[in-house]
């Protein structure tokens, strides 16, 4: 079964050269859930997960229904670590980045690779 999304707000994201509208996970509630149980996300969409201080951030794909690209940025919005065309039988395991991050960004599988994205491109989040 899929449940639409609860969360405090909505914003843009631009990486690279496309605009994606995210949903913002900026609560232990929000964040905990994720898009688990979400319906798949258009080339177009995402959610940002907003934390209070930059650690290593562990993302798993409990109750995924759908493969993700996840992006790792840290303060700055500088991309720190890519894991790409994560699929939901990977669960139980745990990815987690290689350096500290404070905001991680999860779009459509294979939205990296088409926009060419790499460790230390810069990101921009303006929140609605």
């Amino acid at each position: 079964m899929t449940t639409p999304i609860q969360v405090s707000s909505q914003g843009e994201v631009i990486l690279g050269e496309k605009a994606f509208l995210v949903e913002v996970a900026d609560t232990d509630t929000l964040r905990t859930r994720g898009l688990s149980g979400h319906v798949p996300l258009s080339e177009e969409e995402g959610m940002l997960f907003i934390f209070d201080r930059p650690d290593n951030y562990g993302f798993w794909m409990k109750d995924m229904n759908f493969p993700i690209d996840i992006v790792w940025m840290d303060e700055s919005l500088k991309i720190v670590h890519i894991e790409k065309n994560i699929s939901p039988e990977t669960y139980p395991k745990v990815l987690r980045p290689t350096e500290k991050s404070l905001f991680v960004l999860e779009i459509s599988a294979g939205q990296s690779d088409l926009l060419n994205i790499k460790v230390g491109d810069e990101v921009k989040f303006l929140r609605k």
